[in-house]
């Protein structure tokens, strides 16, 4: 990332990378884990607050907690019905940019393989 955004508070950073094109934007993959699952976005469903989750997070989520962000508990029942019937729920181009980027670990994610974290295996 480029040093004058890396020391900016993350809602300014996040407003310049938003208004850059996307293609002049490496991806991290800080920005492609799912807060909820902790692994790269699989199918990112990116919600009007702006917070992005798995696709399979969020339905479990929201079937769980009223149609609520699960970060900021803003409600997105009218939204997410919508874009679900409208079949517009994953964001596209950030789950295109995602595949390009991380192609190993997308296919390990599509194929239900978890990443490995590096800590021990729970006996």
């Amino acid at each position: 990332m480029w040093p004058l955004v890396q020391n900016l508070p993350k809602k300014k950073k996040k407003s310049i990378i938003a208004s850059l094109p996307s293609q002049q934007v490496p991806l991290t993959r800080a920005d492609c884990l799912c807060p909820i699952c902790l692994e790269i976005f699989l199918e990112p469903v990116t919600l009007p607050c702006e917070h992005t989750f798995c696709k399979p997070c969020f339905l479990e989520t929201v079937d769980k907690a009223n149609m609520c962000c699960p970060l900021c508990r803003k409600r997105v029942s009218t939204w997410a019905r919508l874009n679900t019937r409208k079949k517009t729920l994953v964001n596209v181009e950030l789950w295109k940019r995602i595949q390009k980027a991380f192609p190993v670990q997308c296919q390990r994610r599509l194929n239900g393989v978890e990443e490995d974290h590096g800590g021990a295996a729970p006996g």
